[in-house]
Formats: C-alpha cells, sequence, structure tokens
C-alpha cells in the first residue's frame, strides 16, 4: 500500500491540464493492472501533475472503511487528490453490477470535466472497466414489456427458477435463449442468471440484444474513418505489468506487512459484523460482496477458534494457515487479472481500434518503478494532452514488446469458442484456448496418471495435461483456489 509512492523520488510537476484542452478533446485516462504493480500510485502521480481526479474501479475499495483488507492508499497517500467511489458503500451491500457501475462513474467524469480536470480511472476490477469503455459488452436496463423495469428481489419472486441450482437455471436459459445457455460455463450460475434476468425483465433474449449492439458497432466503424476518439472522449490506456515470479515474491510480502499493520484487527471487525447480522436472524450471501475479500476468508477459521477459546499452538497454527492461504489467494487473483487482459480487453480493444492506445509500463522492478512507470507514464500522457504523436506501445519497452505480442497472438488463439469437457477432471472449456491450456497443463497431467495408475481408463483415451475452467467474465470475489499455477 502506497509501496511505489514512497520508494520513487517526486517528479518536477509539469503544466497543469487546462480547461480548453478538456473541452476539445474530452481526454481520459485509464489505468489497469495486477494489484501490487502501483496502478493507484502512477494515479495520484498523473493527477498532481494534470489536474485530475480519481476514479476508484475496484470492487472490494468501494466499501467503507478495512483499509488494509482492500489495500486502499492512506489520505496522505492521496496527496489531496479527491477519489471517487472510494469507501462509498456499506458493508452489507452486494457489490455493484456493471450496469451501476457504469451509470455513476459516467457522472463523474462528466462532473469531473464540468470542473475543467482531468479524469483517471483506475482499479483492479476489470470488468467495470470493461463494461465502461466498450458498447456490447453488457445490456445495458431495457423497459420492461410491461412498463416499469423489476429489480432482482422482485425478478426473484415473480419467476422463482431465478433462485433454483445452476442446472435447473442453466436448463431453462436452453429453453428461452440457447446461444447464450451456450456462452456459459455450467457452473457460472451468476452468467446464467444475469441472461435468465434479462429475458424475463425485457422481455427480449439477451442473445439478440447483443447481436443487435454488435451490428450497430459494425455499422458505426464502417461508417467512419479511423480515429481514437471514444463515447468518453479522446482515450489513453495504462497496463501496469510485472513478471509473474518478482510479483509474487512482492505479494507475498506485502501480505506480511498488512499482518504487522492490523490485518487480524479488521478481519475481526468484519467477523463480528458478520455474527451480528447472524444472530439478528438475517439471511447473509456469503458468496459475494466484502465476504468474498481476499483476507477475511482465509482467516475465518482463526477468528472462529479465538472466538471459541481455542489458544496455544493449536491457534497458532490456523494463524499460519491464514496467512499462507491469504498470500496463495492474493497470487491467484493477480493471475487472475492478468489473464482477462489476455481473454477479454485486449480483444475488445481490437474491435474498438483502440489497441494503440493501451501502454504497458514494466513495474516489475521496484527499484526501477520510478524510471519505467512513472517517467514513462508521466511522458506519455503529456505528449497524449499536447496533441503530440505517440510512440507505438511496442516501443516503450523490450517488456512491453514482448509482453504485447505475446497476449495479442493468445488472446486471438483464445477468441475461438468451443465448448469441451474433459471426462478426467470433470471440467467444461469453452474456448479453444482454454481447452488446448487445460490439455497442455501440470494440473490434468497428474490427474492422468493418476487414473491410469487406478486402471480406469485406457493410456490412449485421455489428452496430455490442466488449466482452469475459469470463465473471462468472473469477477475478483469469484476467484478461488481453483486456479493453478501453470
Amino acid at each position: 500500500m502506497g509501496l511505489f509512492s514512497r520508494f520513487a523520488p517526486r517528479l518536477g510537476l509539469t503544466p497543469s491540464l487546462s480547461r480548453a484542452t478538456v473541452r476539445r478533446m474530452r481526454p481520459i485516462i485509464v489505468i489497469y493492472g495486477s494489484t501490487g504493480t502501483g496502478k493507484s500510485d502512477l494515479a495520484v502521480e498523473l493527477a498532481t501533475r494534470y489536474n485530475g481526479e480519481i476514479i476508484n474501479a475496484d470492487a472490494m475499495q468501494m466499501y467503507k472503511g478495512l483499509p488494509i483488507i482492500t489495500n486502499k492508499l492512506t489520505a496522505q497517500e492521496q496527496r489531496g487528490i479527491p477519489h471517487h467511489l472510494l469507501g462509498s458503500i456499506d458493508l452489507g451491500e452486494e457489490p455493484w453490477v456493471v450496469t451501476q457501475f457504469k451509470r455513476e462513474a459516467a457522472r463523474i467524469i462528466s462532473e469531473i470535466r464540468s470542473r475543467g480536470k482531468l479524469p483517471i480511472l483506475v482499479g483492479g476490477t476489470s470488468y467495470y472497466l470493461d463494461g465502461l469503455l466498450f458498447e456490447g459488452r453488457v445490456v445495458d436496463d431495457q423497459p420492461a414489456p410491461e412498463g416499469g423495469a423489476l429489480n432482482r428481489d422482485e425478478l426473484a419472486a415473480k419467476y422463482p427458477i431465478l433462485t433454483e441450482s445452476p442446472e435447473a437455471m442453466l436448463a431453462k436459459l436452453r429453453e428461452v435463449d440457447p446461444v447464450m445457455a451456450d456462452k456459459w460455463h455450467p457452473n457460472d450460475a451468476r452468467k446464467i442468471r444475469t441472461s435468465l434476468e434479462i429475458y424475463f425483465g425485457t422481455g427480449r433474449r439477451a442473445s439478440d440484444i447483443y447481436a443487435e449492439q454488435r451490428s450497430k458497432k459494425e455499422s458505426k466503424w464502417a461508417s467512419q474513418k479511423h480515429t481514437h476518439s471514444h463515447g468518453l472522449g479522446e482515450v489513453l490506456l495504462f497496463w501496469l505489468y510485472a513478471r509473474r515470479e518478482a510479483l509474487n515474491e512482492r505479494l507475498d510480502k506485502r501480505v506480511d506487512r498488512m499482518m504487522q499493520n492490523g490485518l487480524l484487527g479488521e478481519t475481526a471487525e468484519v467477523y463480528d459484523y458478520l455474527q451480528q447480522r447472524l444472530a439478528a436472524g438475517e439471511t447473509v450471501d456469503r458468496s459475494k460482496g466484502i465476504w468474498q475479500s481476499i483476507g477475511f476468508r482465509q482467516f475465518e477459521p482463526y477468528l472462529a477458534a479465538a472466538k471459541n477459546g481455542v489458544a496455544g499452538p493449536e491457534l497458532d497454527k490456523l494463524r499460519q494457515a491464514g496467512t499462507e492461504d491469504t498470500k496463495t489467494a492474493t497470487r491467484q487473483y493477480a493471475k487472475y487479472q492478468v489473464r482477462w487482459m489476455t481473454m477479454k480487453t485486449i480483444s475488445s480493444l481490437q474491435e474498438e481500434k483502440l489497441l494503440d492506445r493501451l501502454y504497458l509500463l514494466d513495474s516489475t522492478a521496484i527499484e526501477r518503478w520510478n524510471t519505467e512507470v512513472l517517467e514513462k507514464g508521466v511522458e506519455l500522457t503529456r505528449k497524449f494532452l499536447a496533441n503530440e504523436p505517440l510512440p507505438p506501445p511496442a516501443e516503450v519497452s523490450e517488456t512491453a514488446r514482448e509482453v504485447l505480442a505475446e497476449t495479442i497472438e493468445r488472446s486471438n488463439r483464445q477468441e475461438t469458442p468451443c465448448r469441451k469437457t474433459c471426462d478426467v477432471c470433470q471440467k467444461t472449456l469453452l474456448t479453444e484456448g482454454l481447452w488446448q491450456a487445460h490439455i497442455t497443463s501440470r494440473k490434468h497431467q497428474k490427474a492422468v496418471r493418476g487414473a491410469r495408475k487406478r486402471q480406469l481408463i485406457p493410456a490412449h483415451a485421455v489428452p496430455s495435461r490442466d488449466l482452469i475452467a475459469v470463465t473471462p467474465d468472473m469477477p475478483r470475489e469469484e476467484v478461488t483456489t481453483a486456479i493453478d499455477s501453470p
């Protein structure tokens, strides 16, 4: 938390963004990146130099309090820069759906520009950023056929299928919208339910709405010259990237610092709040919201044991297990964020003709963060706002050249849809890229060896190795320990 801003020396301030530039360009900065790469620090530095205000796009940081669990910048580290949607919802609230974030963020962007300032979006919840940037990535609210749209609870009351098992919901979705049913993993109850809610709430199939949006987009691009203009204005995007080995080590150390700074105290507060609600007879959906934040789930066994009077070596063992599980979950989440960029964001940028506005900044080495991230980010932003020619993204660094080429190639390969099930691992994969990764991964190979030893399958009947069947749309709170390091 604030590691990079504390490490890097301050650069000299550059001229602030003028109101005339805001009116002419309608510029906006968007910062993607894995946890622990310094996204928030770069956002503050850019906002300081270019008269900006920051909009948080991290689902967990939207909750009030809990600065350690959610890794919020302190007030001192924010350096007086306005931060919007940071600590703005109560612990008991559900995380915002994409359309809710999209509406509120668009409103705030307009207000920031009305003050002659530069809006800067930053956060690790990439499906928020993608939903805002890319038309057709979410189905906006449509008028209900019978007048006034129903909310989720009202829809569930009217259509009980929405509260049944994923298998039952998927069977219903196959009846009403087979195209969408084929898109979703059988275990992805959230996406299956959303598709049904769209159908019940609008009277239209989600697949038809998406097709209509794609058609409009294609018509728009066919009739316009190549431009970097976007519905939000002129866009500059940064992707803060760190090599996995270095990032994993950094994340492990960050968890250790979190423990020193009071992580257990915060998790105890969340645990007590949960117990109070349960004692009051409330029903708490533990599958989403703050209950799925990394840190709370991992320490819950320790917290429960401590409340029940467990002490000594047994409690110490649970504490150590919670620490290690938190480190593992944090590393897995960082891996998932990179996977999202590969499987979703890059392909969307290609479709929107914005890929040459995505600049990868190498955050691998902390000691070089000032020169590789801060200085390059500041200079690229200066050129962008001055309407000077920007360099090709691949020329920013050797890491950018290598990773962008690999990522674009992988993204294109993974766009090929398929629906294949591995009988050995009982996993269903939805793209050819995921399937190929599945059959060439370590986890699958281990499962195959075990099955052969038990003589359950002949040697010729199976592919060779696994990657995880994680759907690209899965939000942070649904990423679990299923993700296996290749």
